[in-house]
C-alpha cells in the first residue's frame, strides 16, 4: 500500500490478504467497479487504485485488514519526508536552563523530533497549496489527516509529542512560527513561581550568609535570612530550604567558609605534573620538623635542673623528584638560611661523589622563606629558580615525601611523636606510652644520628636507580658546578687578609701555614690587593682568593713541593716543575709583548711629533727590539753598520768579552754599533 501522487495504490496481494478473492477482483475490474494503475506484466505487480473502488463492502474489508489507506499512506509518506534537523539537535543539546543544567536526554530527543515532524507537515501542506489556505477552515481536513498521520508514526523512530487534535496542531504551528525552537521547551523547566528565593537580591543574601567565615549552620542562616525577609516583606524560608541552597552555592561559598588557600587546594583546577625523567632536571627543597623526640637537660631561670622531652630537630632536604632521591640534607635545631645553605653544600658535594664532579640542577623550586637573602645561592645551584606560589603546598612534592619518611622510618622508633596536628586522633601514638618511656628517649646527638641514618638509608636504596638514570642523561644536559662558584658561596675563610708574594698566597688554615698560587696570568697584576682566602675544610687542595667587594676572584691551587735532591724526585715532580717553567715563560712573553706594544705606540707618537725628538734622547726610549741608538741616529742621518767582520773585530779586541770568540759574538747578533 502506497501513495502515488494523489492516488493510493493497493497491491493484489494486499487485496487477497483482506479476504477478497481473485474472482471478485476480476468481476469488479470488468464491470468498471475498480481501476488499476498497471497491467501487472513484465515483473510488475498489479496495483489497484483505492479511490476507484466502488463497492463499500470491498473497502470495508481492506480497512478492516490494513486500516484506512488514507491515514496509513499519509503516515508512510510523512515518515519518508521527515528529515534530520541538525540545527535543532544542536540548539536543544547545548541549551542551558536558568540553574545551569542541560535538558535531559529524552527531552532533547522529544523536542528535536517535534521540530522534524512539524517541518514535514508544513512541507506536505505547501505541496498541496498555500499555507494560508491549508490552515483555513476549508482545509481542516488536510491538517487533520496530517495530524492523524503524525500520530501513526513509529514513536521509537520519531519520539515526538505533537498534539493529536487538528485544532491543537494548528496552535503548535502558529507558536512555532512565532517562537522558533523555544516553542517546545517546557515551561516547567524554568518555573520559579513556587520559589521563595526568587530573585537576585534574595539569592545574594543567602549567598553571603552561607559564605560567612563563621560557618553558620542551616538553622542560623534561616534565622538571619528571615530577619531580612520580615523587614523586606519577603516570604520566610526554612532550614531545609537553606540546605538546598547550600548545595547549589557550595562552590561559591566555600572560599568564604574555608579560606582562599583551602579553596585553591581543594576546588580550583589542579595542574598534573610528571616527575623528571633524568637526575638534576628539577630540584625542590624544604625543611621538615622530624617527628622524633629527644630529651634535653638544662637549668631554668630559678636555677633548677629541668629535663624536657618534647624537643625535635629540623632537617632541610634537597630532593630530586627523579627517583625521589635526597641529593642533599642538613640537620639543625630549626630552619634557617644557614641550614639551607648547608643542605645545598651537601647536595653539591654529593653530586661530586655520585658523578665525579659537582653539578647544579636545571630548575629549583622552594617556598618563599628567606627567598631574597638566598636568591644568589638558588641562582647558583639551578639554571632557573621558580618559587612555589604562596601557601600552595601541592606545588612542593617534598612534603608528601616527608610524610612517607615519617611512616616508613620514624613511626617504627620508640621516640616517634606522631603525625601532624590535623591528623585523626586514632592514628596518633598512645600518649600514656610516650610518657612512660620518655626517659628512654635519646639526646640531641642521638636523634641527629637517627635522622642521618634515615637519609643515608634512602640514598642507599635509590642510588643504583638514580645512577642508571644519570647514565642516560645527554652530555649537553649536564651542568657542572665550577669550583670557583662553589668556594665563593660555600667556602670558609680564615678571617684575615693575605697579600700576593713571590711564593704565592700563604694563609694560615686551622693553625697550619699553607702555600697557594694561581696559574692565571692576570693574578700577578694585583700585587696590592688584600685577598680573602675561601676554602673547603674537607678539601684543601684548592682555595679561592677574593677581594673585598667580590669583583676579583681567582682559583688557587696548593703549591707542589719540589725536593731539593734530584735523588728524591718522584712521579709528578717533573710535570709540576715543567708547568711552573712554562707559566713563567708565558708570563715573560706576555710582559714583553705588552712592552713592545707600548714601545711602538710611543715611537709613533714621537715620529708624528718632531718637537718630542729631544725627549726621545733624554728618556733613552727603546723600540720593540730593545734598540735606542738606531732610532736616535735616524733623524741625524747616521747609518748603522750592518755587520762586523772577523778582521775588524780583531782590530778592536777591547770590545770583546773575555773568553768569547768573534764567531760567537756574531752568532749571537750582538748590538755593537759604530757611533
Amino acid at each position: 500500500m502506497r501513495r502515488d501522487g494523489s492516488n493510493i495504490l493497493i497491491t493484489l496481494d494486499e487485496w487477497l490478504a483482506a479476504g477478497l478473492s481473485y474472482n471478485m477482483y476480476e468481476h469488479d475490474r470488468r464491470r468498471g467497479y475498480l481501476r488499476t494503475a498497471n497491467r501487472g506484466c513484465n515483473g510488475h505487480e498489479v496495483e489497484i487504485i483505492w479511490q476507484s473502488i466502488v463497492k463499500e463492502s470491498r473497502k470495508a474489508a481492506i480497512v478492516g485488514r490494513w486500516g484506512n489507506p488514507e491515514s496509513v499512506c499519509g503516515s508512510s509518506q510523512l515518515a519518508e519526508s521527515v528529515a534530520p534537523d541538525a540545527a535543532a539537535q544542536e540548539f536543544y543539546g547545548s541549551y542551558l536552563l536558568p540553574d545551569g543544567r542541560h535538558l535531559p536526554a529524552e527531552r532533547i530527543a522529544e523536542y528535536t523530533a517535534n521540530v522534524e515532524v512539524l517541518k514535514a507537515i508544513e512541507m506536505a501542506i505547501k505541496s498541496r497549496g498555500s499555507s494560508r489556505r491549508a490552515l483555513g477552515n476549508s482545509s481542516r481536513r488536510l491538517l487533520a489527516e496530517l495530524t492523524d498521520a503524525a500520530n501513526r508514526l513509529d514513536r521509537t523512530a520519531f519520539p515526538h509529542s505533537l498534539p493529536t487534535a487538528e485544532r491543537r496542531m494548528r496552535d503548535v504551528l502558529k507558536r512555532y512560527h512565532e517562537e522558533g525552537y523555544m516553542a517546545f521547551v517546557h515551561k516547567n523547566f524554568t518555573n520559579k513561581h513556587a520559589a521563595k528565593v526568587d530573585d537576585g537580591v534574595k539569592e545574594s543574601v543567602v549567598t553571603e550568609l552561607l559564605s560567612d567565615a563563621r560557618n553558620f549552620d542551616n538553622e542560623q542562616v534561616s534565622l538571619l535570612y528571615n530577619l531580612f525577609a520580615k523587614k523586606m516583606g519577603w516570604k520566610p524560608i526554612s532550614a531545609s530550604a537553606v540546605g538546598v541552597w547550600r548545595n547549589k552555592l557550595y562552590l561559591v561559598s566555600y572560599a568564604g567558609r574555608r579560606g582562599e588557600t583551602a579553596f585553591r587546594n581543594r576546588h580550583a583546577m589542579q595542574v598534573k605534573r610528571a616527575s623528571p625523567s633524568r637526575p638534576l632536571y628539577f630540584w625542590t627543597a624544604d625543611g621538615w620538623d622530624v617527628e622524633l623526640l629527644y630529651q634535653h637537660s638544662g637549668t631554668d631561670r630559678n636555677g633548677h635542673s629541668v629535663t624536657t622531652y618534647h624537643n625535635r630537630l629540623t632537617v632541610v632536604v634537597v630532593l630530586d623528584p627523579c627517583e625521589k632521591y635526597p641529593v642533599g640534607y642538613a640537620i639543625g635545631d630549626h630552619e634557617t638560611p644557614e641550614l639551607i645553605r648547608d643542605a645545598f653544600r651537601d647536595a653539591a658535594n654529593h653530586t661530586a661523589a655520585l658523578f665525579g664532579q659537582r653539578h647544579r640542577a636545571h630548575q629549583l623550586q622552594t617556598d618563599h622563606y628567606a627567598a631574597k637573602a638566598l636568591a644568589p645561592l638558588y641562582s647558583l645551584m639551578a639554571g632557573k629558580y621558580t618559587p612555589a606560589r604562596v601557601r600552595n603546598a601541592k606545588a612542593k612534592v617534598v612534603e608528601p615525601y616527608f610524610l612517607r619518611l615519617n611512616k616508613k622510618y620514624c613511626q617504627l622508633m620508640p621516640n616517634w611523636s606522631g603525625f601532624g596536628l590535623t591528623s585523626q586522633k586514632d592514628s596518633q601514638p598512645n600518649v600514656d606510652y610516650i610518657n612512660a618511656h620518655r626517659h628512654d628517649f635519646p639526646d640531641r646527638a642521638g636523634v641527629a644520628r637517627q635522622i642521618a641514618l634515615i637519609m643515608e638509608a634512602e640514598r642507599a636504596a635509590k642510588r643504583e636507580g638514580y645512577l642508571a638514570r644519570w647514565r642516560g642523561t645527554p652530555e649537553a644536559d649536564r651542568l657542572p658546578l665550577r669550583s670557583e662558584d662553589y668556594l665563593y658561596f660555600f667556602g670558609a675563610d680564615t678571617g684575615r687578609k693575605n697579600l700576593l708574594q713571590g711564593g704565592g698566597v700563604q694563609p694560615t688554615i686551622e693553625g697550619v701555614r699553607r702555600d697557594y698560587d694561581c696559574f692565571d696570568l692576570r693574578f700577578r697584576e694585583h700585587y696590592g690587593v688584600q685577598w680573602t682566602v675561601r676554602y673547603d675544610p674537607d678539601d684543601l687542595s684548592e682555595a679561592l682568593a677574593v677581594n673585598d667587594d667580590g669583583t676579583l676572584r681567582f682559583l688557587l691551587r696548593e703549591k707542589h713541593v719540589q725536593p731539593m735532591a734530584l735523588h728524591e724526585r718522584k712521579d709528578g715532580d717533573g710535570a709540576a716543575l715543567s708547568e711552573v717553567m712554562q707559566y713563567n715563560k708565558m708570563l715573560e712573553a706576555a710582559i714583553t709583548e705588552r712592552r713592545a706594544a707600548s714601545g711602538e705606540a710611543v715611537q709613533r707618537l714621537v715620529e708624528d711629533n718632531p718637537q718630542l725628538s729631544d725627549t726621545l734622547t733624554k728618556l733613552l726610549l727603546v723600540d720593540s727590539r730593545g734598540q735606542h741608538k738606531d732610532r736616535r741616529n735616524a733623524p741625524r742621518g747616521r747609518k748603522r753598520v750592518e755587520a762586523i767582520t772577523a778582521e775588524e773585530l780583531e782590530a778592536v779586541p777591547a770590545l770583546l768579552p773575555t773568553g768569547r770568540t768573534c764567531v760567537e759574538v756574531e752568532a749571537e747578533e750582538s748590538i755593537y754599533n759604530l757611533m
